[in-house]
């Protein structure tokens, strides 16, 4: 606190006395003057909280001191000294901010009660002056601080509306540019293999040291900040740590000369992406803790939203693979159900990266709040793995379900042996698992003789295994099954109820809706599997539910038809007639399937020649005539088609057998024009191989027999 220096200007050198005297026995400090002159020269000494002014002085009167110490100390308290007969000019005093006046002769006591009283009210004064400045420099501060917040949640909205990796790299060096006034600005990331940084986005550097610039991690500020996940900051200090580890010694290009303010990490809870550094302010003004930590509080926020990114680049492009594999069903004209799911596969698409956003929201939201716990954030971010890991089940289901179609052998199918096998392949879900969590399950099987039908058996399991799961899935709290089959005026009847929750109304409308369901974490491909399945038998669906009484769904097919199951069935082949040897040519520029074909093929008697691609194959049909040849479709250079039509011109007795890895039909008038004469999907079973060779060769043998010399196996 300030003492209290009280100053006496009198010409008066008893009035002077009398009053630094009284002063002093109140504890004040005092100085004395006996013209306004000598006052002045006192004031040099140091300012004075009151002074006690005689107005009539020699020289320079009281009224032009009052101003010229007013001019010097707004705050000093002014008491003019004056007799009757200058009342009025101490009036004209108290105008120009004289804090009050006393009359000659005066009471001592109240001389010393208006000193005291001025002397009071200019601590207040000086105190409220102290206390507006500190409160304007918490405003400043306050609202620099609601700044910084204000534009990391504007951050956060930004980040949340970037997919793209680029834009958003360079919205947050754009931003900091703004923000901090940043004289340069680089954003680093660490490549795959974990080892250097490179400037993914910059502002205010040379295009040559952002193509140019690798930093090894453990090198220089970034290296270290990236390798161990902490920031460096330097307040322009040159013996400051961080000034002196600046620079990169390890760096390549003009970059390694740079030095670096703050550098702060990008980092997840489990690993560094990058490292965001920040070089100088264009004002000259050092940079501070403040600006350090809002640095440290973005690049968080960039951490969840590249990570967020990248997950949704990965699910982008496999939703680019899935509309590339419409499109291809969609113009072949095979599977309509395939050209019916794309606002399915969107609006399943969209659900997940909706559950990515959000939970990277909540990352960013936690990671501005102190004391979040760690476990708390590494559950959010493993929700997001878990996200992207759904997702990809989405595709390979996806694809699962695009590969049912009408080129899959068919065959006369007992639905009772169907109905078992599926109950086996259940049993660990309804049976093992369930049990061991308390849930009781039960399921019972009425399974009377009832006519075949036509079908695939892997196709049909799969079909009554989804309709087991829903049933079980409707029944959290144990309950029963009922599977069983009956004639039908339509032909095979199976029926699968449960006591499960029911659908209501609503949701039975929606049964069959690509991509709906209720349940936690499906994906609403189960039944669009099943009614694919059956649409492509002829068969139908029938359903029977209410809210809280259980769901029936009865399956309908048709009876097979025995003639024309033997015609499309492979391995219906007379089994009396004689086994046909031949020729073959196996193309395939993947070594282990041409091998596999030889070792399968050569046991049964057939002379196999294999030829590594499309070249190798044309130059061996050119020197001699095969019985048959087996090509796979894709290989570099010459593709399949082109072996078909070569094989055809210069034999066209000779058959070709196109062995496919591609899951979806080919354009039938493009299999015509090659003149391929069967189709088979990989995989393939070993009996679907050899008895498609027999069917071939025996064709073969009944039209003209093609000329050609036999010679030694060729691999």
């Amino acid at each position: 606190m300030e003492r209290t220096r009280v100053l006496v200007v009198d010409d008066e050198k008893t009035v002077q006395y009398v009053l630094t005297t009284l002063f002093q026995q109140q504890g004040y400090e005092t100085a004395s003057a006996s013209s306004a002159e000598e006052a002045l020269a006192k004031l040099e000494q140091g300012p004075v909280s009151v002074a006690f002014l005689d107005i009539v002085l020699p020289g320079m009167n009281g009224l032009s001191l009052l101003d010229r110490i007013k001019e010097r100390d707004p705050d000093a308290a002014i008491i003019m000294m004056t007799s009757q007969s200058s009342a009025k000019t101490a009036v004209d005093a108290l105008r120009k901010g004289a804090y009050d006046y006393i009359d000659k002769p005066f009471e001592l006591d109240h001389v010393v009660a208006v000193a005291e009283r001025a002397a009071s009210e200019r601590r207040l004064r000086l105190e409220n002056r102290r206390l507006q400045e500190e409160q304007t420099r918490q405003n400043q501060f306050l609202q620099e601080a609601v700044k910084r917040l204000g534009s990391l949640n504007s951050a956060g909205t930004g980040l949340a509306a970037i997919t793209s990796i680029e834009e958003l790299l360079d919205f947050i060096v754009e931003l900091v540019s703004k923000e901090l006034d940043a004289e340069r600005v680089s954003l680093m990331l660490v490549n795959e293999q974990g080892t250097e940084l490179s400037i993914a986005a910059s502002r205010g550097l040379d295009k040559n040291i952002v193509t140019q610039t690798r930093v090894p991690l453990g090198s220089g500020v970034a290296g270290r900040v990236a390798k161990e996940g902490k920031q460096l900051y330097s307040n322009g200090d040159p013996m400051d740590p961080a000034v002196e580890a600046g620079g990169h010694p390890g760096a390549h290009g003009p970059f390694a000369s740079i030095p670096i303010s703050v550098s702060v990490p990008v980092r997840t809870p489990t690993n560094v992406l990058g490292v965001l550094n920040v070089t100088g302010r264009r004002e000259g003004r050092p940079f501070d803790e403040d600006d350090s930590s809002y640095l440290s509080a973005l690049a968080g926020q960039l951490a969840v939203a590249l990570e967020r990114a990248r997950q949704a680049e990965h699910l982008q492009s496999a939703y680019d693979s899935l509309r590339r594999t419409q499109d291809e069903l969609v113009v072949t004209g095979r599977l309509k159900a395939i050209g019916e799911m794309a606002a399915g596969v969107a609006h399943d698409f969209n659900n997940l990266l909706n559950g990515i956003l959000m939970n990277s929201q909540l990352i960013q939201r936690d990671l501005d709040q102190d004391g979040v716990p760690r476990d708390r954030v590494l559950k959010q971010a493993g929700m997001v793995e878990k996200l992207a890991l759904q997702g990809a089940d989405t595709v390979r289901r996806l694809q699962d379900f695009a590969g049912i179609r009408k080129d899959r052998p068919s065959e006369r199918v007992d639905l009772n042996d169907v109905v078992r096998g599926a109950v086996e392949l259940t049993t660990p879900k309804w049976q093992g698992e369930l049990s061991a969590s308390g849930v009781r399950i039960e399921i019972e099987t009425t399974l009377p003789s009832v006519p075949a039908i036509t079908g695939n058996v892997r196709e049909l399991t799969q079909a009554i295994s989804n309709l087991i799961f829903n049933a079980v899935e409707a029944m959290p709290n144990g309950g029963s099954i009922r599977i069983a089959t009956s004639k039908s005026g339509k032909g095979t009847r199976v029926t699968i109820s449960d006591t499960g929750c029911g659908m209501t109304k609503e949701v039975q409308e929606r049964l069959f809706e690509n991509f709906f369901t209720t349940k936690t974490h499906g994906q609403g491909l189960g039944m669009g599997v099943v009614r694919g399945i059956v649409r492509r038998l002829g068969g139908e669906i029938e359903v029977e539910s209410r809210a809280g009484k259980g769901t029936s769904i009865g399956l309908v097919f048709p009876p097979a038809q025995p003639a024309e199951a033997a015609g499309n069935d492979l391995r219906a082949i007379d089994s009396g007639a004689p086994t046909q040897h031949g020729r073959i040519l196996v193309v395939d520029d993947d070594g282990i399937n041409r091998e596999i074909c030889v070792e399968v093929l050569e046991p049964l008697g057939h002379e196999i020649h294999t030829a590594a691609g499309g070249s190798d194959a044309l130059e061996q049909i050119a020197g001699g005539r095969f019985d048959l040849v087996i090509t796979d479709l894709s290989m570099p250079g010459l593709s399949g088609w082109d072996v078909a039509k070569q094989a055809k011109k210069v034999s066209p007795s000779t058959r070709v057998m196109l062995l496919s890895g591609w899951s979806v039909q080919q354009d039938p008038e493009q299999i015509r024009t090659a003149g391929i004469d069967l189709v088979l999907s990989k995989p393939v079973q070993i009996g679907e191989l050899t008895q498609a060779v027999q069917r071939l060769l025996r064709e073969q043998r009944s039209g003209p027999q093609p000329v050609g010399e036999k010679s030694s196996r060729k691999r």
